[in-house]
């Protein structure tokens, strides 16, 4: 396999490419909506960087770790590693990693378990993966990835099995440790307290149960990110552990922050811009329309969908069109 710079770069290419020739005839729907949402998100923050650039860079950037994705033995060590005391501690005490479909998502339980290995998971227990019933179902059937999580000594647990609270609660106050994706929103329809709480420009809801078993436990919890630097180099972060309060939405708001930060560093990193306006409960622009507004500026149109129609985007505005109407 080519090395990653080398593979982003024709990737990168390839989505140009193919851009230029769907710009008339429509793009996917997926892709529409995370031009959409980067477009909105970034308006009024007034970016340097245009939306359609970091929006190209996140198609090709999405290409260049599926690729990897195939190959499990493909990347087997970071590049660099930062605050790898901080995950020790975390161990070593029994708490939660928190991070994000951010970057390098798979190869999370690289550097995690080494560690566990070393033996710096001071309780007996499993070291538990959280993630949605489809992905574990997913992840099972990927024999080589199933490997490197049983030699990490990691196992796969349904984030939407009806007990997980009482598991996670139970596993923490044991000892245990877990890794969770705080931007994954299975289970939040269901939950009551959803927190609502700033992104970027935007205001999200984000599920809140995680965080009220956190500040239950009072155990450590240690949020982390996978990323690249300038020169391409594979890093993974691990931030000072915390204690949460158990006001929720300053909590969910102590745990985005460095995140927040991260994104705005590089946002074409980010996985889940396809589906962020599901969690938007109100863009920072909303108070503010562009009154001057027609769809005759429309730049970008979705691929038509039996069903659905066709939408329409205008890149300065942020605004939406159904161009059936």
């Amino acid at each position: 396999m080519m090395d990653f710079k080398s593979l982003y770069t024709l990737h990168h290419e390839q989505v140009e490419d193919e851009l230029h020739k769907e710009r008339v005839e429509g793009i996917h729907l997926g892709s529409f909506y995370a031009l959409m949402n980067i477009v909105k998100e970034f308006k009024p923050l007034q970016p340097k960087v245009a939306a359609e650039s970091i929006w190209i860079d996140y198609l090709a950037f999405l290409r260049t770790i599926d690729e990897h994705k195939k190959s499990p033995y493909s990347f087997l060590e970071w590049d660099e590693v930062e605050g790898r005391e901080h995950l020790r501690a975390t161990l070593q005490e029994g708490g939660a990693l928190l991070t994000w479909h951010y970057g390098f998502v798979r190869h999370n339980m690289i550097t995690i378990g080494q560690e566990i290995r070393a033996g710096h998971m001071s309780a007996k227990l499993p070291f538990y993966l959280i993630a949605e019933r489809e992905t574990v179902e997913q992840e099972k059937k990927l024999s080589g990835w199933d490997a490197i999580r049983k030699y990490a000594g990691a196992e796969l647990l349904n984030a939407e099995d009806e007990m997980i609270g009482i598991r996670l609660y139970s596993h923490l106050r044991k000892g245990g440790s877990f890794s969770l994706f705080v931007d994954g929103q299975t289970g939040y329809n269901t939950d009551n307290h959803a927190a609502n709480i700033p992104f970027l420009s935007s205001r999200i809801r984000t599920r809140s149960g995680i965080f009220r078993i956190l500040a239950k436990t009072k155990k450590p919890v240690c949020p982390y990110f996978m990323t690249l630097t300038e020169d391409f180099r594979s890093k993974i972060v691990f931030l000072p552990p915390v204690i949460l309060d158990e006001d929720v939405p300053f909590a969910a708001d102590r745990i985005y922050e460095p995140f927040r930060k991260q994104l705005l560093a590089q946002p074409a990193l980010w996985r889940f811009w396809d589906r962020h306006h599901q969690q938007v409960v109100q863009w920072g622009d909303e108070e503010r329309p562009d009154t001057t507004d027609t769809a005759s500026q429309v730049d970008w149109i979705s691929r038509p969908l039996e069903g659905f129609g066709q939408l329409g985007l205008n890149t300065v505005s942020g605004t939406v069109y159904s161009l059936d109407s």
